[in-house]
């Protein structure tokens, strides 16, 4: 959330350190939060519900107040020392919270110096404690895949002279519909939970006839993970996949599409998408492999080094009644939660029949990364609609309607463990959103 921005009545999406532990959970290696004694506390028993079942090392740096005052880094540098001497880890992950980010800690130059001592890889991940978790997710993911995954996996790679690699380029030499498949991006307990979520959204994409190269960052190893590359098409299922997207499509050409495939609706038309983008990807790279062989096109390199948001638009709510973020008609449906779920959602609901929605229309609100809700503005959104679907805490908001219905839906990054037992399989065709109203 902003220095500068007090919440009263909304929590913050601030999980686990900005959601920087949840990412990289799974993956072997040790991550070490720079704050005060007790944080980790808050993230093994709240945030993450992985901790009693699967093993992972997670640390707090214990920084105390004549560290903080004094800015002596050498106590976490030996403190960390000693672990990965200890432990082993395949690499360490280094972030903080709101203390140092106030102190101004290097993150980068301590993971550069506590690299060159231990031999272990450093991957400095800078958080504040004051953006919400699709920031750390994104930026986490991210690095990793920047120390670790191969680019030159890409079906659509170049060669390393920068010219064209032919082999791969051109349409007969790249990678055919048999080998298509998909990343699923922004995977975490934090949007999905353990419930049963991401085995139903590999389910889809498998039903429709495509693999899941990689679930970023559940259910994988650090071995699996290090192929990411190899996919034909990144699906970004929440906002926490988006910069790694992009990433991916800069460095290596791989289209991505956005959407998270909630019932019936979501379940058919995600895969669709995904296929088309696969299918437009490939139509660009023969028109380009055919000029290049008469001369009247540059390098291909030049298609794959794409700008950034070439894919941008290319979701699953495409075709929504678009709105200004905040201008939501009065007397509709108002879904509360992360972008990519809570658009998904409102397309899912406005494909239903006139009689199933009441004849309304669903609209879509998400926090900023950076400053949260503007809560009046939310409070008069809220005291407006006619439907309200998002977590219980925002029944907390003052409103002065009795005309609206609010529905539950939990978001495990919101209200943490609070109603875990309550987040339902959302993911797949067996879910029914009509049921919501």
């Amino acid at each position: 959330m902003s220095d500068y921005q007090t919440h009263v009545f909304t929590s913050t999406y601030t999980a686990d350190v900005s959601g920087v532990c949840s990412a990289l959970y799974e993956l072997g290696g040790m991550t070490v939060i720079h704050d005060p004694s007790g944080c980790n506390s808050t993230y093994s028993t709240h945030d993450e519900p992985r901790w009693f079942d699967t093993d992972s090392l997670m640390f707090v740096s214990g920084l105390d107040e004549m560290t903080a005052v004094l800015g002596d880094d050498n106590v976490l540098i030996d403190d960390v020392t000693h672990a990965v001497r200890d432990l082993k880890p395949r690499f360490v992950t280094l972030c903080s919270g709101s203390i140092p980010h106030i102190i101004a800690f290097d993150c980068k130059g301590v993971a550069h110096l506590l690299e060159k001592r231990t031999g272990v890889p450093m991957l400095p991940v800078t958080t504040t404690g004051n953006r919400s978790y699709v920031a750390g997710v994104g930026a986490a993911l991210t690095e990793w895949v920047k120390r670790f995954a191969d680019s030159l996996e890409s079906p659509y790679r170049v060669s390393s002279s920068g010219g064209p690699d032919c082999s791969a380029n051109t349409l007969e030499g790249a990678a055919g519909p048999e080998s298509f498949s998909v990343n699923l991006l922004g995977v975490t307990p934090l949007d999905f939970s353990i419930n049963g979520n991401v085995d139903a959204m590999r389910k889809v994409f498998e039903d429709a006839g495509i693999p899941v190269n990689c679930c970023a960052a559940m259910g994988e190893s650090f071995d699996s993970l290090r192929h990411i590359f190899r996919a034909s098409v990144n699906v970004v299922v929440s906002s926490c996949g988006r910069r790694l997207a992009r990433y991916m499509e800069q460095t290596a050409g791989i289209p991505y599409v956005e959407g998270t495939p909630i019932g019936a609706y979501g379940a058919a038309h995600l895969p669709k998408l995904a296929k088309k983008a696969y299918e437009k990807k490939r139509a660009s790279l023969e028109e380009d492999s055919h000029g290049a062989l008469d001369g009247t096109s540059g390098s291909l390199r030049m298609l794959l080094a794409k700008k950034k948001g070439d894919s941008e638009g290319i979701c699953l709510w495409k075709g929504n009644p678009a709105h200004e973020r905040w201008d939501v008609p009065d007397g509709q449906i108002l879904i509360i939660g992360e972008e990519v779920f809570a658009q998904s959602l409102a397309a899912a609901i406005n494909q239903l029949t006139p009689d199933c929605r009441h004849g309304l229309r669903a609209f879509a609100v998400w926090p900023d990364v950076d400053h949260g809700f503007p809560e009046d503005v939310l409070a008069e959104l809220i005291r407006k609609s006619r439907y309200i679907i998002g977590d219980p805490l925002y029944r907390t908001i003052p409103h002065d309607s009795k005309q609206n219905t609010f529905v539950d839906f939990p978001h495990e990054a919101y209200s943490g463990r609070i109603f875990r037992d309550r987040i339902p399989v959302f993911i797949g065709k067996n879910y029914d959103v009509a049921e919501l109203l």
